[in-house]
């Protein structure tokens, strides 16, 4: 009886401490950039998107929105190489700035925001 009672209590904590992997929305941010720039891209399938964008204007912002679950790698990588340019790279989780990077006047330098879609 003990034995039973003490695989029943240690299958509920078990169950009990599996978290559900709900669907968040999750959205790549590039900006105050002003030249042409390489951005890629983790997508909710797991590819990695090569893009080239030519912003126009510091006014100019670049994003993508897409739902993923909890525990998802999330990136983006970006580089310029305009010697007078910068850029701004966020990654937004439920609308929550969840990690960001920048560089200002540092061409053919990737930045690079990654991470794990927290719980």
């Amino acid at each position: 009886m003990k034995k039973f009672i003490y695989i029943s209590l240690v299958f509920l904590f078990l169950v009990g401490c599996e978290k559900e992997r709900q669907e968040v929305a999750v959205k790549y941010e590039v900006s105050d950039a002003y030249s042409q720039t390489e951005i890629s891209y983790r997508n909710s399938e797991g590819e990695i998107i090569n893009e080239t964008i030519d912003f126009q204007s510091i006014e100019d912002v670049w994003n993508i929105d897409y739902k993923d679950k909890r525990g998802e790698i999330v990136y983006v990588s970006v580089r310029y190489s305009d010697s007078t340019s910068s850029v701004n790279v966020r990654i937004l989780v439920d609308g929550k700035i969840y990690k960001q990077g920048s560089s200002i006047n540092e061409p053919n330098k990737y930045v690079t925001v990654s991470g794990t879609i927290p719980y």
